[in-house]
């Protein structure tokens, strides 16, 4: 690994530190639950615009280029910048180019795909997004095919959907849910969002 490119992986750990420190700040306060927290949109978005700048310099950051952690700090980066569909859209593209080439694992495509299907409110492919519902029950989001969601997952390398599930629930469990909204308030905010973001018209 060269200077630079050493220098993108401290980057982009320290970046995704920050995340998680302040999703966790306002997670304890209980004000992660309330919609987008606009402090929590702000540090995604500079996150958002600093990865952008380092895949015009140095293209996606593979494990190759800046190790394991950086690399996998950079996809979640890229995982929660919601508020910028056309920089996930485009980076989809990148991505799939990785896969063929063996830089990335197919599954990696394979969630940014599913995400871009739960932001623009159609059902997903391969199951791997999840939302709350109406009994603030944590499960997977609408699926194109429940028929063959199992043999689509195996084919990029995801564990059967029950497994993610239960995985996702246990996560979870201890979540206090008095900070959960209605069911249907937390849709009509998030369809308004959605709009407002660009993934739906």
């Amino acid at each position: 690994m060269n200077n630079r490119n050493q220098e993108i992986a401290i980057s982009l750990l320290k970046m995704l530190e920050y995340d998680f420190k302040v999703r966790d700040d306002l997670a304890n306060k209980g004000e992660l639950y309330q919609g987008y927290h606009p402090v929590m949109e702000s540090v995604h978005n500079q996150n958002a615009e600093y990865l952008e700048k380092i895949i015009y310099e140095i293209g996606w950051p593979t494990n190759e280029l800046v190790g394991e952690e950086a690399a996998y700090a950079a996809w979640l980066i890229l995982g929660h910048a919601i508020s910028k569909p056309k920089l996930i859209k485009k980076t989809l593209l990148l991505l799939e180019e990785q896969v063929k080439q063996n830089k990335i694992s197919p599954k990696d495509v394979a969630m940014l795909y599913d995400k871009i299907c739960f932001f623009e409110m159609r059902p997903q492919k391969y199951g791997t997004q999840f939302d709350y519902n109406e009994n603030n029950e944590l499960v997977p989001w609408k699926i194109e095919d429940v028929e063959k969601v199992d043999q689509l997952r195996k084919q990029v390398g995801l564990p059967p959907l029950v497994y993610a599930i239960q995985f996702m629930q246990k996560q979870v469990k201890d979540r206090d849910q008095q900070f959960f909204r209605p069911y249907k308030e937390r849709q009509k905010e998030r369809k308004k969002w959605a709009k407002k973001m660009g993934w739906i018209k």
